[in-house]
């Protein structure tokens, strides 16, 4: 057996080991333990003769299954029950089925799409398609089945509670592992193991409409602004409140390799059965995007489908919304669907990982993205408006993809330039209306600054110690130009070497337009009269800065630089305070530092007192600092310092 082989099923020895008698391990598991209530649903009353359990499951038993193939017709397909696969987990047990008929021939096996087609034998219904599956024994394509026992679980927490899942025991499939992968494994690991069965998912396929490939790769695979020249709201955040755009991938979906286009066709709601085809919204709009599944069961407006999580998010508020199907198109990996996202028909209450729940008709309030941009070098404006889910672990990615592709669309170009940007950002949740403005330049690509800088506020307020701060709204208006409008700091300059408390210290900047002409500034810092240190340090930058070693999470100097908001007081107002003061790259900051002698650390650095200069619609980039000593009467700071008991 290959080396690759042995590892695999390694992993899963553990919980598959059979008993001295080689009987394979039993257990009954009470639902109840894994009830899902779907928020504001009450108790559906559905009628247990409309289903099969696992404990009346047969070897050899057929059956059909319900999908959607081709132009939003619910086709049947063959389906032979092969046995049951009886792991450990109360979420672990599925029922494996031969497939075929001309819908799978057509789809070219199982579609990535066809995830929650029902599966039904005598016309009960006894769980929902969830996964592809590879087996030496077998070259006809089999999946495998979500047994209808967890779903209901979902569906209705009432009656699942007095409901087990106890497999048939003649339908148990003796002595055969179940080796979960991420892909179909090449024809050598199938065969080196007989023993095994090797199940991939049916993945959840995200739908997009209006995204061009560089902010598909950006929602798949996310952006970083680490690696990004200029400073960031979120590189100034601590990590426990700092949003990570890792793309929708690393939650385990996958995209379409081609999307469908146009709008989607008209359905009715109350037309909508088990195999048709359902989604999960996660834009709407000028821009859209979507996760693509099939319906189970529905009773009355409450439903369930996919027979498998969306992104395991637990109770939820996605957007459930119709989805069209144009076709469905064959692929050497794993053929997919293809289709439309269509309006928005109800929510989506319960994420867990037997399936979906929700219902039609109660529709979840999402954010409203309304972005203006403008190229000020051509004269073009657009405007972007689009409704995205209210799901903080999304929300990065949304506005990042979403935010690219209006500035791409408009300036019709990847490149250097400055764009001003302002932020407008309203919740009910929040005091008042969050107002940013920033100036960003770069010499290679401009666009990406603007989306990283409103998802690192918007996370930074979704993700606050406080309040959620709901929001409602939030409106972008970016003006462009592919000039580099720059200053850079080129020199600093102070009066003297020495100085004392209370005295001031006067200083000139001499500045330097991008590729222009040299300018001059001058000012003074006054030292603080009860300031002792050995020395003191003047510098001079442009934009944020990051925290001396010498500062808490509520320093930096007096003024202009925000708070940690992991440290602000419990009071929702005082972050909305430090997003909007956070100094902008518009902003000359000359700032006064001195060493605390008291301090355990010689080098702790804190920012006593400064001066800015504002220059509107230019970055301000460089750094220049000096250095004097600072004569202090130690003596009396001693004495200061020390108690009067």
């Amino acid at each position: 057996m290959p080396s690759a082989t042995r590892g695999i099923l390694a992993d899963y020895e553990s919980d598959l080991r059979k008993s001295e008698r080689g009987i394979v391990i039993r257990k009954t598991f009470a639902l109840s333990l894994c009830l899902i209530i779907l928020a504001g649903l009450t108790s559906v009353a559905y009628d247990r003769s409309e289903f099969l359990f696992l404990d009346e499951i047969d070897i050899g038993m057929t059956g059909i299954g319900k999908t959607i193939v081709a132009a939003d017709t619910i086709t049947e397909f063959a389906v032979e029950v092969v046995g049951i696969i009886d792991q450990p987990g109360d979420l672990s047990d599925f029922i494996t089925v031969r497939v075929s008929g001309e819908a799978i021939g057509r789809a070219g096996g199982i579609a990535q799409g066809m995830s929650g087609s029902p599966i039904y034998i005598d016309g009960k219904l006894i769980g929902a398609l969830s996964r592809a599956a590879t087996w030496s024994k077998d070259l006809t394509p089999i999946g495998l089945v979500t047994p209808i026992e967890p779903m209901l679980a979902v569906f209705d927490a009432a009656d699942a509670a007095h409901a087990s899942a106890q497999p048939n025991e003649g339908a148990i499939l003796d002595g055969i592992r179940l080796v979960e992968v991420a892909a179909a494994p090449s024809p050598e690991t199938v065969v080196a193991a007989p023993d095994a069965i090797f199940a991939y998912p049916v993945s959840t396929p995200i739908l997009t409409n209006g995204l061009s490939d560089r902010a598909l790769s950006v929602l798949m695979g996310g952006l970083a602004s680490s690696d990004l020249p200029l400073r960031l709201i979120d590189n100034l955040l601590p990590a426990s409140v700092r949003p990570e755009a890792r793309g929708l991938s690393s939650l385990g979906l996958s995209l379409l390799p081609v999307s469908g286009s146009g709008e989607a066709s008209s359905i009715d709601p109350a037309s909508l059965e088990p195999g048709s085809a359902i989604g999960v919204a996660l834009a709407t709009g000028d821009i859209s995007v979507g996760a693509l599944g099939t319906l189970t069961y529905r009773d009355g407006d409450t439903l369930v489908g996919f027979g498998h999580r969306f992104i395991n998010n637990g109770s939820s508020a996605f957007p459930m919304a119709t989805v069209s199907i144009i076709d469905t198109m064959k692929a050497y990996d794993a053929s997919f669907k293809l289709g439309t996202l269509g309006t928005t028909i109800g929510t989506v209450f319960e994420d867990r990982a037997a399936a979906i729940g929700g219902r039609i008709g109660d529709l979840s309030v999402g954010i409203e993205l309304a972005t203006d941009v403008v190229d000020s070098d051509s004269g073009r404006t657009e405007t972007f408006s689009v409704d995205l889910v209210d799901e903080p672990r999304l929300m990065p990615e949304l506005l990042l993809s979403t935010g690219l592709e209006a500035i791409d669309t408009t300036l019709d170009r990847i490149g250097q330039g400055t764009v001003v940007v302002t932020y407008e950002i309203d919740g009910t949740g929040m005091p008042s209306t969050l107002e940013r403005r920033d100036t960003f330049m770069s010499a290679l690509d401009i666009a990406v600054y603007p989306p990283l800088q409103l998802a690192a506020i918007v996370g930074a307020l979704q993700y606050n110690a406080f309040a959620d701060p709901e929001i409602t709204r939030i409106e972008t208006s970016m003006e462009f130009t592919d000039e580099i409008k720059g200053i850079w700091i080129n020199d600093l300059e102070i009066d003297r070497l020495t100085y004392a408390p209370g005295e001031p210290i006067q200083f000139r900047l001499t500045l330097q337009t991008f590729q222009g002409t040299k300018f001059e500034r001058e000012g003074e810092i006054i030292i603080p009269e009860e300031l002792y240190a050995d020395y003191i340090l003047v510098r001079a930058y442009g934009g944020p800065r990051y925290l001396e070693s010498g500062e808490t999470g509520a320093g930096g100097a007096a003024q202009g630089h925000p708070a940690d908001p992991a440290e602000l007081s419990h009071h929702r107002g005082d972050l909305v305070e430090a997003i909007e003061r956070f100094p902008s790259y518009e902003t000359l900051t000359v700032e006064l530092f001195a060493v605390d002698p008291f301090a355990a650390m010689s080098d702790a650095l804190y920012g006593v007192d400064e001066v800015t200069f504002d220059f509107p619609g230019f970055v301000v980039y460089g750094e220049r600092e000096v250095s004097a000593l600072l004569f202090a009467p130690y003596e009396e700071a001693i004495e200061e310092a020390e108690p009067d008991w």
